[in-house]
Protein backbone atom coordinates (compact mmCIF):
# COMPACT_ATOMS: atom_id res chain seq x y z
CA UNK A 1 0.00 0.00 0.00
CA UNK A 2 2.79 2.51 0.99
CA UNK A 3 5.05 1.45 -2.21
CA UNK A 4 1.63 2.56 -4.24
CA UNK A 5 0.84 5.73 -2.70
CA UNK A 6 4.28 6.65 -2.57
CA UNK A 7 3.99 6.02 -6.52
CA UNK A 8 1.35 7.83 -7.65
CA UNK A 9 2.83 10.71 -5.94
CA UNK A 10 5.76 10.53 -7.81
CA UNK A 11 3.59 10.32 -10.89
CA UNK A 12 1.36 13.37 -9.68
CA UNK A 13 4.86 15.56 -9.10
CA UNK A 14 5.51 14.11 -12.45
CA UNK A 15 2.93 15.75 -13.86
CA UNK A 16 2.82 19.15 -12.34
CA UNK A 17 6.70 19.38 -13.63
CA UNK A 18 5.89 18.71 -17.16
CA UNK A 19 2.83 20.99 -17.13
CA UNK A 20 5.14 23.82 -15.46
CA UNK A 21 7.61 23.26 -18.10
CA UNK A 22 5.12 23.45 -20.93
CA UNK A 23 3.74 26.49 -20.28
CA UNK A 24 6.75 27.79 -19.33
CA UNK A 25 7.70 27.40 -22.98
CA UNK A 26 4.73 28.40 -24.74
CA UNK A 27 4.80 31.20 -22.74
CA UNK A 28 8.48 32.24 -23.76
CA UNK A 29 7.86 31.67 -27.19
CA UNK A 30 4.98 33.82 -27.05
CA UNK A 31 6.70 36.82 -25.57
CA UNK A 32 9.89 36.72 -27.84
CA UNK A 33 7.87 35.90 -31.00
CA UNK A 34 4.47 37.44 -31.72
CA UNK A 35 5.20 37.91 -35.49
CA UNK A 36 2.90 35.96 -37.29
CA UNK A 37 3.45 33.28 -40.32
CA UNK A 38 3.41 36.38 -43.35
CA UNK A 39 6.05 35.91 -45.87
CA UNK A 40 7.66 39.39 -44.39
CA UNK A 41 8.15 38.30 -40.93
CA UNK A 42 9.67 35.05 -41.69
CA UNK A 43 12.01 37.09 -44.33
CA UNK A 44 12.93 39.29 -41.59
CA UNK A 45 13.88 37.01 -38.87
CA UNK A 46 17.01 38.45 -37.73
CA UNK A 47 17.70 36.24 -34.85
CA UNK A 48 21.16 35.44 -35.51
CA UNK A 49 23.85 38.46 -36.84
CA UNK A 50 24.88 38.15 -40.11
CA UNK A 51 27.64 41.08 -39.47
CA UNK A 52 30.62 39.71 -41.66
CA UNK A 53 33.35 41.26 -38.93
CA UNK A 54 32.45 39.14 -36.18
CA UNK A 55 33.35 36.02 -35.86
CA UNK A 56 30.56 33.52 -34.56
CA UNK A 57 30.93 30.25 -33.97
CA UNK A 58 27.75 29.18 -35.47
CA UNK A 59 25.69 31.37 -37.61
CA UNK A 60 22.58 28.90 -38.56
CA UNK A 61 20.35 30.54 -41.94
CA UNK A 62 17.70 32.50 -41.52
CA UNK A 63 15.78 31.52 -44.76
CA UNK A 64 13.89 33.60 -47.03
CA UNK A 65 10.49 31.58 -48.58
CA UNK A 66 11.86 33.44 -51.97
CA UNK A 67 15.11 31.54 -51.87
CA UNK A 68 13.27 28.57 -50.59
CA UNK A 69 10.36 28.52 -53.26
CA UNK A 70 13.15 28.79 -56.11
CA UNK A 71 14.77 25.45 -54.61
CA UNK A 72 10.93 23.51 -54.09
CA UNK A 73 11.04 21.41 -57.04
CA UNK A 74 14.55 19.77 -56.15
CA UNK A 75 14.21 20.13 -51.72
CA UNK A 76 11.76 19.87 -49.05
CA UNK A 77 13.48 22.27 -46.87
CA UNK A 78 12.72 22.91 -43.12
CA UNK A 79 11.81 26.67 -42.25
CA UNK A 80 11.63 26.72 -38.70
CA UNK A 81 10.37 28.63 -36.14
CA UNK A 82 12.72 31.67 -34.93
CA UNK A 83 15.13 30.69 -31.88
CA UNK A 84 14.48 32.38 -28.32
CA UNK A 85 16.21 34.97 -27.46
CA UNK A 86 17.68 35.65 -23.98
CA UNK A 87 16.91 38.98 -22.38
CA UNK A 88 17.57 40.90 -19.11
CA UNK A 89 13.74 39.93 -18.21
CA UNK A 90 14.84 36.07 -18.58
CA UNK A 91 17.58 36.51 -16.59
CA UNK A 92 15.44 38.36 -13.93
CA UNK A 93 13.19 36.01 -13.81
CA UNK A 94 15.22 32.83 -13.42
CA UNK A 95 17.14 34.65 -10.53
CA UNK A 96 13.51 34.07 -8.86
CA UNK A 97 12.26 31.78 -6.89
CA UNK A 98 9.28 30.62 -8.93
CA UNK A 99 12.39 30.54 -12.28
CA UNK A 100 14.68 28.73 -9.71
CA UNK A 101 12.06 26.52 -9.48
CA UNK A 102 11.43 25.98 -13.09
CA UNK A 103 15.34 25.94 -14.06
CA UNK A 104 15.80 23.45 -11.61
CA UNK A 105 13.48 20.83 -13.34
CA UNK A 106 15.14 21.99 -17.34
CA UNK A 107 18.89 21.25 -15.81
CA UNK A 108 18.10 17.99 -14.15
CA UNK A 109 20.23 14.97 -14.95
CA UNK A 110 17.59 11.82 -14.68
CA UNK A 111 19.14 8.40 -13.72
CA UNK A 112 19.91 6.02 -16.05
CA UNK A 113 17.35 3.63 -16.76
CA UNK A 114 14.16 6.16 -16.34
CA UNK A 115 12.86 7.06 -19.25
CA UNK A 116 13.95 11.30 -19.52
CA UNK A 117 10.82 13.47 -20.69
CA UNK A 118 11.48 14.97 -24.06
CA UNK A 119 8.94 17.68 -23.34
CA UNK A 120 11.65 19.00 -20.83
CA UNK A 121 14.58 18.47 -22.96
CA UNK A 122 13.06 20.36 -25.92
CA UNK A 123 12.29 23.12 -23.47
CA UNK A 124 15.68 22.72 -22.35
CA UNK A 125 17.51 22.54 -25.31
CA UNK A 126 15.37 25.33 -27.07
CA UNK A 127 16.22 27.66 -24.10
CA UNK A 128 20.10 26.45 -24.18
CA UNK A 129 20.07 27.83 -27.53
CA UNK A 130 18.65 31.14 -26.45
CA UNK A 131 22.14 31.16 -24.29
CA UNK A 132 24.24 29.82 -27.11
CA UNK A 133 23.24 32.71 -29.64
CA UNK A 134 23.38 34.93 -26.41
CA UNK A 135 27.07 34.24 -25.82
CA UNK A 136 27.41 33.68 -29.26
CA UNK A 137 26.94 37.56 -30.20
CA UNK A 138 29.03 38.93 -26.69
CA UNK A 139 32.37 36.53 -27.86
CA UNK A 140 32.27 37.48 -31.71
CA UNK A 141 32.52 40.92 -30.31
CA UNK A 142 35.61 39.96 -27.94
CA UNK A 143 36.84 36.63 -28.14
CA UNK A 144 38.79 37.17 -24.71
CA UNK A 145 35.68 38.63 -22.76
CA UNK A 146 35.51 36.45 -19.04
CA UNK A 147 31.93 34.79 -19.64
CA UNK A 148 32.21 33.51 -15.56
CA UNK A 149 31.92 37.74 -14.68
CA UNK A 150 28.82 37.10 -17.02
CA UNK A 151 25.67 36.75 -15.20
CA UNK A 152 23.68 34.30 -16.82
CA UNK A 153 26.94 32.22 -17.66
CA UNK A 154 25.77 29.75 -14.71
CA UNK A 155 22.50 29.23 -16.46
CA UNK A 156 24.56 28.29 -19.78
CA UNK A 157 26.45 25.96 -17.80
CA UNK A 158 23.61 24.51 -15.88
CA UNK A 159 22.04 23.51 -18.86
CA UNK A 160 25.11 22.20 -20.89
CA UNK A 161 26.09 20.10 -18.11
CA UNK A 162 22.40 18.26 -17.98
CA UNK A 163 21.69 17.84 -21.70
CA UNK A 164 25.44 17.36 -23.28
CA UNK A 165 27.56 16.20 -20.17
CA UNK A 166 29.46 13.74 -22.74
CA UNK A 167 31.55 16.65 -23.66
CA UNK A 168 33.64 17.01 -21.00
CA UNK A 169 36.55 16.78 -20.23
CA UNK A 170 37.81 16.98 -24.00
CA UNK A 171 35.81 20.07 -24.30
CA UNK A 172 35.75 22.89 -21.92
CA UNK A 173 32.30 24.19 -22.88
CA UNK A 174 30.63 23.97 -26.40
CA UNK A 175 32.34 27.42 -27.65
CA UNK A 176 35.20 25.38 -28.12
CA UNK A 177 33.86 22.13 -30.58
CA UNK A 178 33.96 25.14 -33.86
CA UNK A 179 37.26 26.49 -32.43
CA UNK A 180 38.91 23.11 -33.16
CA UNK A 181 37.23 22.16 -36.88
CA UNK A 182 38.05 23.68 -40.17
CA UNK A 183 37.94 22.32 -43.92
CA UNK A 184 36.24 19.91 -45.50
CA UNK A 185 36.32 16.15 -45.43
CA UNK A 186 34.22 12.78 -45.00
CA UNK A 187 34.04 10.97 -42.17
CA UNK A 188 33.37 7.16 -42.12
CA UNK A 189 32.98 5.00 -38.69
CA UNK A 190 34.60 1.54 -39.06
CA UNK A 191 35.07 -1.51 -36.98
CA UNK A 192 36.28 -4.60 -37.53
CA UNK A 193 33.21 -6.22 -39.36
CA UNK A 194 32.89 -2.69 -41.38
CA UNK A 195 36.14 -2.92 -42.43
CA UNK A 196 35.56 -5.04 -46.00
CA UNK A 197 33.66 -2.26 -47.19
CA UNK A 198 35.39 0.89 -45.88
CA UNK A 199 38.39 -0.07 -47.27
CA UNK A 200 36.97 -0.79 -51.02
CA UNK A 201 34.71 2.44 -50.29
CA UNK A 202 37.85 4.71 -49.74
CA UNK A 203 40.18 3.12 -52.52
CA UNK A 204 37.09 3.70 -54.79
CA UNK A 205 36.69 7.43 -53.72
CA UNK A 206 40.77 7.95 -54.19
CA UNK A 207 41.47 5.84 -57.31
CA UNK A 208 38.15 6.08 -59.26
CA UNK A 209 37.12 9.55 -58.34
CA UNK A 210 40.78 11.00 -57.94
CA UNK A 211 39.02 12.76 -55.20
CA UNK A 212 41.68 13.64 -52.28
CA UNK A 213 39.31 15.38 -49.81
CA UNK A 214 41.17 14.25 -46.20
CA UNK A 215 39.21 10.99 -44.30
CA UNK A 216 38.92 10.20 -41.01
CA UNK A 217 37.89 6.90 -39.76
CA UNK A 218 36.34 7.02 -36.09
CA UNK A 219 35.73 3.65 -34.25
CA UNK A 220 34.94 3.48 -30.56
CA UNK A 221 37.27 2.11 -28.73
CA UNK A 222 40.66 -0.02 -28.47
CA UNK A 223 39.69 -3.66 -29.51
CA UNK A 224 36.73 -2.71 -32.40
CA UNK A 225 39.38 -2.07 -34.59
CA UNK A 226 42.57 -4.16 -35.15
CA UNK A 227 45.81 -3.26 -35.04
CA UNK A 228 46.69 -4.88 -38.72
CA UNK A 229 43.61 -3.37 -40.44
CA UNK A 230 44.17 0.48 -38.77
CA UNK A 231 48.15 -0.24 -39.90
CA UNK A 232 46.55 -1.35 -43.33
CA UNK A 233 44.09 1.99 -43.52
CA UNK A 234 47.69 4.52 -42.49
CA UNK A 235 49.52 2.77 -44.90
CA UNK A 236 47.20 2.23 -48.32
CA UNK A 237 45.84 5.45 -48.33
CA UNK A 238 46.87 9.33 -47.88
CA UNK A 239 45.45 11.92 -45.69
CA UNK A 240 43.46 9.58 -43.81
CA UNK A 241 43.73 9.69 -39.99
CA UNK A 242 42.16 7.14 -37.46
CA UNK A 243 40.13 9.05 -34.85
CA UNK A 244 39.51 6.71 -31.63
CA UNK A 245 36.46 8.29 -30.19
CA UNK A 246 36.21 7.82 -26.58
CA UNK A 247 39.31 10.12 -26.60
CA UNK A 248 36.73 12.46 -27.39
CA UNK A 249 33.23 11.87 -26.58
CA UNK A 250 32.92 10.51 -22.10
CA UNK A 251 31.74 7.11 -22.04
CA UNK A 252 29.59 7.14 -18.69
CA UNK A 253 26.44 8.96 -21.06
CA UNK A 254 26.88 7.36 -24.05
CA UNK A 255 28.09 3.54 -23.94
CA UNK A 256 28.04 3.49 -27.25
CA UNK A 257 27.61 0.39 -29.60
CA UNK A 258 26.41 0.68 -33.28
CA UNK A 259 24.54 3.24 -35.03
CA UNK A 260 24.44 5.60 -32.02
CA UNK A 261 28.61 6.47 -32.75
CA UNK A 262 27.75 8.60 -36.23
CA UNK A 263 26.57 11.79 -34.80
CA UNK A 264 29.15 12.15 -32.11
CA UNK A 265 31.87 11.09 -34.56
CA UNK A 266 30.86 14.26 -36.20
CA UNK A 267 30.72 16.12 -33.95
CA UNK A 268 34.29 14.97 -32.44
CA UNK A 269 35.40 15.39 -35.87
CA UNK A 270 38.57 18.09 -37.10
CA UNK A 271 36.29 19.10 -40.24
CA UNK A 272 33.73 21.92 -40.33
CA UNK A 273 32.38 20.59 -43.11
CA UNK A 274 31.79 16.77 -43.85
CA UNK A 275 30.09 13.79 -45.23
CA UNK A 276 29.47 11.57 -42.92
CA UNK A 277 29.22 7.88 -44.66
CA UNK A 278 28.40 4.43 -43.82
CA UNK A 279 30.81 2.15 -44.41
CA UNK A 280 28.88 0.07 -47.37
CA UNK A 281 28.18 3.25 -49.00
CA UNK A 282 29.30 3.39 -52.83
CA UNK A 283 29.08 6.12 -55.04
CA UNK A 284 28.37 7.31 -58.96
CA UNK A 285 29.43 10.80 -59.11
CA UNK A 286 32.46 12.21 -57.07
CA UNK A 287 31.57 12.24 -53.58
CA UNK A 288 33.41 16.52 -52.99
CA UNK A 289 30.27 17.56 -55.68
CA UNK A 290 28.55 17.45 -52.07
CA UNK A 291 29.31 20.66 -50.44
CA UNK A 292 27.88 22.53 -54.02
CA UNK A 293 24.79 21.30 -53.64
CA UNK A 294 22.46 23.83 -53.08
CA UNK A 295 20.21 22.38 -50.53
CA UNK A 296 22.99 22.38 -48.30
CA UNK A 297 24.72 25.37 -49.31
CA UNK A 298 21.59 27.51 -47.95
CA UNK A 299 20.68 25.47 -45.00
CA UNK A 300 24.47 24.21 -43.86
CA UNK A 301 22.70 20.06 -43.70
CA UNK A 302 21.99 17.99 -46.55
CA UNK A 303 19.93 14.72 -45.74
CA UNK A 304 18.30 11.75 -47.96
CA UNK A 305 15.40 10.14 -47.50
CA UNK A 306 14.25 6.32 -47.06
CA UNK A 307 12.05 4.11 -48.85
CA UNK A 308 8.74 4.04 -47.71
CA UNK A 309 8.00 1.18 -46.06
CA UNK A 310 5.31 0.00 -42.74
CA UNK A 311 2.24 2.37 -43.26
CA UNK A 312 -0.32 3.38 -40.84
CA UNK A 313 2.25 3.19 -38.85
CA UNK A 314 1.62 5.98 -35.61
CA UNK A 315 3.93 5.54 -32.86
CA UNK A 316 6.27 8.14 -33.91
CA UNK A 317 4.06 10.64 -34.82
CA UNK A 318 2.47 10.17 -31.34
CA UNK A 319 5.80 9.96 -29.84
CA UNK A 320 6.74 13.36 -31.46
CA UNK A 321 3.84 15.42 -31.32
CA UNK A 322 3.90 14.40 -27.19
CA UNK A 323 7.04 17.07 -27.10
CA UNK A 324 6.87 19.09 -29.81
CA UNK A 325 5.54 22.72 -29.12
CA UNK A 326 6.07 23.81 -32.62
CA UNK A 327 7.75 22.06 -35.85
CA UNK A 328 8.61 23.22 -39.27
CA UNK A 329 6.95 23.77 -41.98
CA UNK A 330 8.46 20.36 -43.21
CA UNK A 331 6.91 18.35 -40.92
CA UNK A 332 3.14 17.97 -41.37
CA UNK A 333 4.06 17.38 -44.91
CA UNK A 334 6.62 14.34 -44.33
CA UNK A 335 5.41 10.60 -45.04
CA UNK A 336 6.65 9.82 -41.26
CA UNK A 337 3.95 12.27 -39.97
CA UNK A 338 1.23 11.56 -42.10
CA UNK A 339 1.82 7.67 -41.16
CA UNK A 340 2.38 7.07 -44.64
CA UNK A 341 5.99 5.10 -43.63
CA UNK A 342 7.55 4.22 -40.49
CA UNK A 343 11.22 5.21 -42.85
CA UNK A 344 11.74 9.18 -43.47
CA UNK A 345 15.37 9.22 -43.46
CA UNK A 346 17.92 7.44 -44.84
CA UNK A 347 21.69 8.29 -42.49
CA UNK A 348 24.04 6.49 -44.64
CA UNK A 349 25.27 9.66 -45.90
CA UNK A 350 24.66 13.46 -43.97
CA UNK A 351 26.11 16.50 -44.84
CA UNK A 352 26.91 18.80 -42.63
CA UNK A 353 28.07 22.33 -41.83
CA UNK A 354 29.11 22.79 -38.23
CA UNK A 355 29.39 26.33 -38.17
CA UNK A 356 25.86 26.97 -39.58
CA UNK A 357 24.39 23.72 -37.87
CA UNK A 358 26.55 22.89 -34.66
CA UNK A 359 23.71 23.34 -32.15
CA UNK A 360 21.29 21.28 -34.54
CA UNK A 361 24.28 18.12 -34.58
CA UNK A 362 24.28 18.46 -30.49
CA UNK A 363 20.58 17.62 -30.00
CA UNK A 364 20.74 15.18 -32.77
CA UNK A 365 23.65 13.56 -30.23
CA UNK A 366 21.65 14.37 -27.00
CA UNK A 367 18.96 11.48 -28.85
CA UNK A 368 21.61 9.11 -29.17
CA UNK A 369 22.72 9.09 -25.57
CA UNK A 370 22.45 6.33 -23.94
CA UNK A 371 19.44 6.88 -21.36
CA UNK A 372 17.82 8.66 -24.04
CA UNK A 373 18.18 6.23 -26.96
CA UNK A 374 17.77 2.87 -25.05
CA UNK A 375 14.83 4.11 -22.97
CA UNK A 376 12.64 6.44 -25.35
CA UNK A 377 14.49 7.21 -28.80
CA UNK A 378 15.12 4.04 -30.41
CA UNK A 379 11.34 2.50 -29.12
CA UNK A 380 10.00 5.25 -31.58
CA UNK A 381 12.47 5.00 -34.63
CA UNK A 382 15.03 2.62 -36.40
CA UNK A 383 18.42 3.54 -34.98
CA UNK A 384 20.00 6.79 -36.12
CA UNK A 385 17.69 7.36 -39.05
CA UNK A 386 15.25 9.84 -37.61
CA UNK A 387 17.46 11.11 -35.09
CA UNK A 388 18.75 14.13 -37.26
CA UNK A 389 16.08 15.57 -38.53
CA UNK A 390 14.32 15.45 -35.31
CA UNK A 391 16.88 16.63 -33.09
CA UNK A 392 17.00 19.34 -35.58
CA UNK A 393 13.33 20.12 -35.35
CA UNK A 394 13.86 19.78 -30.81
CA UNK A 395 16.53 22.69 -31.26
CA UNK A 396 14.67 24.62 -34.56
CA UNK A 397 17.69 24.09 -36.59
CA UNK A 398 17.02 24.93 -40.73
CA UNK A 399 18.01 21.70 -42.93
CA UNK A 400 17.31 19.98 -46.20
CA UNK A 401 16.27 16.70 -47.71
CA UNK A 402 16.47 16.21 -51.50
CA UNK A 403 13.29 15.53 -52.81
CA UNK A 404 13.58 12.27 -54.27
CA UNK A 405 12.59 8.55 -52.06
CA UNK A 406 15.09 5.80 -52.26
CA UNK A 407 15.37 4.04 -55.06
CA UNK A 408 17.09 0.54 -56.18
CA UNK A 409 20.26 -0.17 -58.47
CA UNK A 410 20.89 -3.75 -60.05
CA UNK A 411 19.01 -5.54 -62.65
CA UNK A 412 16.06 -7.47 -63.57
CA UNK A 413 14.87 -9.81 -60.91
CA UNK A 414 15.37 -13.64 -61.81
CA UNK A 415 12.76 -14.90 -60.19
CA UNK A 416 11.46 -16.23 -56.57
CA UNK A 417 13.30 -14.83 -54.01
CA UNK A 418 15.59 -12.66 -56.27
CA UNK A 419 12.04 -10.85 -57.16
CA UNK A 420 10.37 -10.66 -60.08
CA UNK A 421 12.19 -10.50 -63.62
CA UNK A 422 9.28 -7.68 -64.46
CA UNK A 423 11.24 -5.18 -61.96
CA UNK A 424 14.47 -3.74 -61.16
CA UNK A 425 16.01 -5.34 -57.81
CA UNK A 426 19.22 -4.80 -56.01
CA UNK A 427 20.24 -2.08 -53.26
CA UNK A 428 19.07 1.45 -52.75
CA UNK A 429 19.79 3.99 -54.64
CA UNK A 430 19.91 7.89 -53.86
CA UNK A 431 20.00 10.62 -56.29
CA UNK A 432 21.68 13.95 -56.77
CA UNK A 433 18.80 17.05 -56.60
CA UNK A 434 18.63 16.71 -60.37
CA UNK A 435 17.61 13.08 -60.24
CA UNK A 436 21.19 11.08 -61.37
CA UNK A 437 21.96 7.98 -59.35
CA UNK A 438 24.46 9.61 -56.49
CA UNK A 439 25.16 6.73 -53.88
CA UNK A 440 24.03 3.41 -53.20
CA UNK A 441 23.76 2.00 -49.44
CA UNK A 442 24.39 -2.13 -48.61
CA UNK A 443 27.58 -2.47 -50.47
CA UNK A 444 28.44 -3.92 -53.86
CA UNK A 445 26.60 -7.01 -52.92
CA UNK A 446 23.40 -8.32 -54.33
CA UNK A 447 22.67 -9.10 -50.22
CA UNK A 448 25.33 -8.42 -48.29
CA UNK A 449 23.94 -10.33 -45.40
CA UNK A 450 23.92 -13.27 -47.14
CA UNK A 451 25.67 -16.88 -45.71
CA UNK A 452 27.13 -18.34 -48.24
CA UNK A 453 29.17 -17.04 -50.88
CA UNK A 454 28.61 -12.81 -51.76
CA UNK A 455 27.48 -12.05 -55.21
CA UNK A 456 28.10 -8.43 -56.74
CA UNK A 457 25.35 -6.59 -57.79
CA UNK A 458 24.81 -6.49 -61.98
CA UNK A 459 24.52 -2.84 -62.60
CA UNK A 460 22.41 -2.08 -65.82
CA UNK A 461 19.54 -0.46 -64.38
CA UNK A 462 17.94 1.75 -61.73
CA UNK A 463 14.20 2.19 -60.77
CA UNK A 464 13.05 5.26 -58.93
CA UNK A 465 10.50 4.84 -56.36
CA UNK A 466 7.05 7.13 -56.88
CA UNK A 467 6.69 6.83 -52.91
CA UNK A 468 4.51 3.03 -52.33
CA UNK A 469 6.04 0.46 -54.54
CA UNK A 470 9.22 -0.58 -53.09
CA UNK A 471 8.98 -4.90 -52.08
CA UNK A 472 10.75 -5.01 -48.72
CA UNK A 473 11.85 -8.58 -49.14
CA UNK A 474 13.25 -8.56 -52.46
CA UNK A 475 14.65 -4.95 -52.65
CA UNK A 476 12.68 -4.46 -55.98
CA UNK A 477 10.58 -1.79 -57.09
CA UNK A 478 7.62 -2.92 -58.22
CA UNK A 479 7.04 -0.20 -61.46
CA UNK A 480 7.85 -1.25 -64.67
CA UNK A 481 7.24 2.62 -65.87
CA UNK A 482 9.97 3.92 -63.78
CA UNK A 483 12.91 1.80 -64.96
CA UNK A 484 16.26 3.44 -66.70
CA UNK A 485 19.38 2.31 -67.80
CA UNK A 486 22.09 2.93 -66.29
CA UNK A 487 24.52 5.48 -67.87
CA UNK A 488 27.75 3.48 -69.48
CA UNK A 489 29.80 6.02 -67.65
CA UNK A 490 28.17 5.33 -64.05
CA UNK A 491 28.51 1.96 -64.73
CA UNK A 492 31.87 1.51 -66.01
CA UNK A 493 32.32 3.42 -62.45
CA UNK A 494 30.59 0.86 -60.77
CA UNK A 495 32.37 -2.18 -62.85
CA UNK A 496 35.60 -0.49 -61.54
CA UNK A 497 34.38 -0.41 -57.76
CA UNK A 498 34.08 -3.93 -58.12
CA UNK A 499 37.52 -4.71 -58.96
CA UNK A 500 38.49 -2.56 -56.53
CA UNK A 501 36.56 -4.73 -53.74
CA UNK A 502 37.68 -8.14 -55.29
CA UNK A 503 41.65 -6.76 -55.10
CA UNK A 504 40.26 -5.92 -51.47
CA UNK A 505 39.27 -9.53 -50.62
CA UNK A 506 42.49 -10.78 -51.70
CA UNK A 507 43.92 -8.42 -49.37
CA UNK A 508 42.30 -8.77 -46.62
CA UNK A 509 42.57 -12.77 -46.68
CA UNK A 510 46.52 -12.17 -46.58
CA UNK A 511 46.13 -9.80 -43.61
CA UNK A 512 43.33 -12.42 -41.64
CA UNK A 513 46.54 -14.60 -42.07
CA UNK A 514 49.30 -12.23 -40.80
CA UNK A 515 50.99 -12.14 -44.57
CA UNK A 516 50.05 -8.89 -45.55
CA UNK A 517 53.36 -6.67 -46.87
CA UNK A 518 52.57 -3.20 -45.44
CA UNK A 519 53.80 -0.58 -47.56
CA UNK A 520 55.88 1.37 -44.94
CA UNK A 521 57.22 -2.08 -44.25
CA UNK A 522 58.22 -2.94 -47.53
Amino acid sequence: MFSHAKSFRWQIRAFCIVMIVILFTLHFDRAHFTIGNSVNSLESASYISKDKNYNFQVQESVLKLSEVDVLSDKYDIAITHPSLQWTEQDLAFFKSAAGETVFSQLALIPEAHLAPNFATITAAERLFKALFLHFDKILAKDPLQDMQQEPSWKFFKRLENALYPWIYPYWDNVFHINNQTSGKGIVLCVGNNQFKFAASTIRIIREVYHNDLPIEVFFIRENDLSDAKRHYLISEFKDLTLMKLDDYIGDYYTKFGGWAMKPFAMLASKFSEMIMMDADVFFFQDPGMLFEDEGYKITGSLFYYDRTLFPNWTKGPDWMRSFLPTMSSFVPKSRWFRGLSSHEQESGVVVMDKKKALIGLLSTCKMNGFTERDEVVYKHVHGDKETYWVGFEVIQTPYAFVKSFAGVIGSYGRGDADGSPEYICGNQIHFDADGKPLWLNGGLYRNKHAKDKLEYLNFTHYSTSTGDDWEFGTSCIKNKGTIHDLDPVQKAYALASVEIDKKRVLDQELLDKNEWKFKDAV
